[in-house]
């Protein structure tokens, strides 16, 4: 009532929203949630100076992203917060290149020649990484002529960085990160942090399917179906650890026996839960009425066995970042003991919520996110 009072006095007195206290701003911005806070910033100079002194409410809900289909004309990315519902927010061209993985509001993306960058979605601030090529192998170093009379290294003459994997980390307030990447379907891995000044090899990454970041550890799940967790902390060398492996079944058959008769497409990914734990996650796409199926398995270290849940309690999965989230029924926007999904290779633009408890998939409810089209994807949970 005080700050109604306030804002009746400055108004009759014919000021404007610039001319309020500091202590007002920051009541006020101490009060909004964390998308109306970052918006607050715009209003003018003062609230801006106000607003950098101030802490947000941490976002508690998943945002997505969608990337303009080539063949429009406009080629902006949309932003949909699901609290908001029906706002869909249009934010400036991040151009052609392809977003490799993602951590807050940082996506780490990719030019045709290598170049990897940070580039954050709400102010557009980039941080380059250090060439691919500082790796020093002869195969991202020598120099041969394209078939335009080019030179050009022989990785970019391969297609890299058709990036297989790739993961990042970065503090949204000192701007440290760690980025890790597979290449070349998984036959060169590396990972840098700021400061590098070249990329360092992961042996332990080469032959993985999916990997997860967390808290400077690598999650690797590979091929072979066994799991292994890699430190990134050591600078000398990579502490590697193996742990059980995991086989995805769908009954008694394994996808790799039924994939081509009765799937399009399938996927096993792993997940980091808040406690640190870790979950496997298979999704198939049938064939026969393009429905999605998930199966969710937990480690028993009592018989060394995965066992299927069909509980994930008050916690859901962003998949695109390989983490479980908070999600317990007084979070607005945000559905507990479900999956956020964002599609497979084969079906980039299926983007849906799946519920576990009931087995059915969540469709986004905002119209103007289903009909516009897009040509990717991609789960955020921005933290600051």
């Amino acid at each position: 009532m005080a700050l109604v009072h306030k804002r009746q006095s400055l108004n009759s007195r014919g000021r404007d929203w610039s001319e309020l206290p500091d202590d007002v701003i920051r009541m006020v911005l101490g009060r909004l949630r964390f998308s109306d806070f970052h918006r607050a910033r715009a209003v003018c100079s003062a609230w801006y100076r106000v607003w950098g002194e101030c802490v947000p409410k941490p976002n508690q809900v998943p945002w997505l992203i969608l990337f303009p289909d080539p063949a429009q004309t406009r080629r902006s990315c949309m932003l949909y917060n699901p609290q908001e519902e029906e706002n869909v927010y249009t934010i400036q061209d991040l151009g052609v290149d392809p977003c490799l993985a993602s951590c807050g509001t940082w996506l780490l993306m990719s030019d045709p020649r290598l170049n990897l960058y940070l580039v954050n979605v709400l102010n557009l601030e980039r941080i380059n990484l250090v060439a691919i090529e500082s790796q020093r192998d002869q195969l991202f170093s020598a120099l041969v002529l394209d078939r335009k009379g080019h030179f050009a290294s022989k990785a970019e003459m391969m297609g890299y960085p058709s990036t297989d994997k790739a993961v990042v980390w970065i503090d949204e307030k000192t701007k440290d990160y760690v980025v890790a990447c597979s290449w070349g379907g998984d036959k060169h891995a590396a990972f840098c942090k700021k400061g590098d000044c070249e990329w360092r090899p992961i042996p332990s990454l080469l032959g993985c399917s999916d990997i997860a970041l967390k808290d400077h550890k690598l999650y690797i799940y590979y091929e072979d179906g066994s799991i292994g967790i890699s430190d990134l902390k050591f600078v000398t060398k990579t502490a590697h650890v193996q742990l059980y492996p995991f086989r995805f079944r769908l009954g008694s058959l394994s996808p790799y026996e039924t994939i081509w008769a009765d799937y399009l497409d399938w996927k096993t990914n792993i997940v980091i839960t808040i406690s640190g734990d870790f979950l496997m996650v298979g999704s198939v796409l049938k064939r026969r009425d393009l429905s999605w199926l998930f199966r969710v398995y937990k480690f028993n270290s009592a018989n060394n066995e995965w066992e299927e849940t069909v509980s994930l309690g008050d916690q859901a999965v962003i998949l695109d970042l390989g983490i479980t989230v908070q999600a317990s029924s007084d979070i607005q926007g945000i559905t507990r003991n479900s999956i956020y999904f964002s599609g497979l290779p084969s079906s980039q633009k299926d983007v849906f919520v799946f519920n576990l408890s009931s087995q059915k998939v969540q469709r986004l409810s905002s119209s103007s996110v289903s009909s516009r089209p897009f040509s990717n994807a991609r789960w955020l949970f921005p933290t600051s």
